[in-house]
């Protein structure tokens, strides 16, 4: 998802190729017509599988392979059947441009058991494989399966209906490698369905059902959905090994509506169903990165919930009153919810979430009257936590939205609002200038302040009058906060600073009795905004 903040969300695991035309089929370009002897097209060759120490079909010894510009390979699916098949045992070399991917048929040799492998990569080649179904449908991929880094593995069985082999590569950067099929052990079929076309001719999985599923490798089980979702939930259990499951639902064209990983317990996965649109609907069952594994799947009910205290919507957001600035609420988000609010007019504001309960990970938006999104933040407070300015919405934010990363897996945490005025000395900030600095009191020493400045903003502080020394610290920085402390005269000038306590970025800063007046100032060093504590305190001695 595209941010408007410099914060970029995070790839949380590498995702399954085990997937449909929808989610595959993106990174493979349209090909080129049958490839023809010289004029840019790929070059390939075929000969016994032999070991890089030997090979009679004439790649070089311990390198990269060497094609064969005579063997013909198909750049589009519909010009296979006229290019040579693949042959169990046979080896293929082939060199694909940027862009360039190509298409097989695998000869009946092969047998209804088969196994792809891509290997002898040269340099930095990183190979993709996917299967094709008798439709043109993708019905298995893989990326980095393969036995040799970067290279990839397909296991084909019978009821994959397989059709075709696309061979390319990662991002179509091109590059040097081989290609094999060799002959692998038949194993019994599955006993659910392995592709969505399988599921339609299917029934659909039955409220309170258990389905106990053993999936081979890159292997995807799929089931049709009752109609009526209602508050319905998928759910695995009793995962056996290293099994790390992930449940999606997808539409009839394999686009998947909704997704979780592991929203049950441990590696298990639990994915609500209420709210989705209208179907057909499936539930497309792998595991990540499509290793095998073996566990249970539930059709359940879920029990009915309270509604929640605040708005879900921005329409409710219009109907309730602005949160309050210096507020703190408690947030409860169930999966795939979001709560929306509406901010106080005409204030500059600091929007942070902060005490992130189980692995919470928040995405906060600011959005115009209208609903559009102005601003999205992820990570920006630090960790999973985020992290907004209104004042970097040039004035237009409006209104809230709270939500979790993919909304997958709900979350609990406090929202905390900050008013800031460090520019403009409004009540409730902290004064930017000396001369705001005089219309306030002086902070209560041994009382800690909390201060939240915006990138290129200061924070200055009168110091008490009483005739005693002080010394000033900062603390709780937030990450990415550095502190300087200044002490200024009464005419602005530097008497004193200090940036780093030791290895800190804390800042402490000794102050005499004299002279009065004078004041704080504390900047944040570098670029960026900054969230700390400042306390005044008495020395020592």
């Amino acid at each position: 998802m595209a941010r408007n903040t410099g914060t970029a969300l995070r790839g949380r695991r590498a995702g399954l190729l085990l997937a449909t035309a929808a989610t595959l089929a993106l990174a493979w370009p349209t090909g080129a017509a049958l490839a023809q002897r010289g004029g840019g097209q790929p070059q390939a060759e075929q000969g016994p599988s032999k070991r890089p120490g030997g090979n009679p079909g004439g790649g070089n010894q311990g390198g990269a392979c060497r094609p064969n510009p005579e063997l013909r390979i198909a750049l589009q699916a519909a010009d296979a059947a006229s290019a040579p098949p693949l042959q169990p045992g046979r080896a293929v070399c082939l060199t694909l441009r940027r862009g360039q991917s190509a298409f097989f048929r695998v000869a009946t040799d092969a047998g209804s058991h088969y196994t792809v492998t891509t290997r002898r990569l040269a340099g930095e080649t990183d190979t993709v494989l996917a299967l094709l179904n008798r439709a043109g449908r993708t019905v298995s991929g893989d990326d980095d399966g393969g036995r040799e880094p970067l290279s990839s593995m397909l296991e084909v069985g019978p009821e994959l209906e397989p059709g075709l082999v696309r061979v390319g590569t990662l991002q179509s950067q091109g590059g040097t490698f081989e290609v094999i099929v060799t002959r692998s052990a038949a194993v019994p079929p599955p006993d659910f369905p392995v592709t969505l076309d399988g599921a339609r001719a299917g029934q659909p999985l039955a409220v309170g059902e258990t389905r106990h599923l053993r999936l081979r490798r890159q292997q995807a089980a799929f089931f049709a959905l009752p109609e009526e979702l209602g508050s319905l939930a998928a759910t695995t259990t009793n995962l056996r090994g290293d099994t790390d499951t992930v449940l999606a639902v997808v539409d009839a064209d394999g686009r998947v509506l909704a997704e979780d990983d592991d929203g049950g317990e441990g590696f298990a996965s639990d994915l609500p169903l209420a709210g989705l649109a209208a179907g057909p609907l499936f539930l497309r069952v792998t595991t990540l990165d499509g290793s095998a594994g073996e566990f249970d799947l539930t059709l359940r009910q879920e029990a009915p919930q309270a509604a929640p205290d605040f708005p879900t919507s921005l329409s409710a957001a219009r109907e309730r009153p602005p949160l309050a600035a210096d507020s703190t609420t408690h947030l409860v988000l169930r999966r795939r919810q979001a709560a929306f609010f509406a901010l106080p007019p005409g204030q500059d504001l600091v929007v942070l979430t902060r005490n992130l309960r189980r692995q919470t990970d928040t995405v906060l938006a600011l959005l115009d009257a209208d609903g559009a999104v102005l601003l999205e933040d992820d990570d920006g407070g630090g960790g999973f936590a985020s992290r907004l300015a209104t004042r970097s919405a040039g004035g237009h934010a409006a209104f809230l939205r709270v939500q979790t990363l993919d909304g997958s897996g709900g979350g609990e945490f406090d929202l905390v609002l900050r008013s800031v005025g460090a520019r403009s000395g409004q009540s409730g900030g902290v004064a930017g200038t000396i001369e705001q600095a005089r219309q306030r009191p002086s902070p209560v020493v041994g009382e800690a302040v909390a201060v939240t400045l915006e990138a290129g903003e200061a924070g200055v502080f009168s110091l008490p009058y009483d005739g005693r020394p002080l010394v000033a610290m900062t603390f709780g920085l937030a990450q990415g906060t550095d502190t300087l402390l200044e002490l200024l005269d009464a005419d602005g000038g530097v008497l004193d600073t200090n940036d780093d306590i030791e290895t800190s970025l804390a800042s402490r800063l000794e102050i005499g009795a004299e002279p009065r007046p004078a004041f704080l100032r504390v900047r944040q060093v570098g670029n960026g905004p900054a969230d700390f504590q400042l306390v005044l305190i008495r020395p020592s001695r």
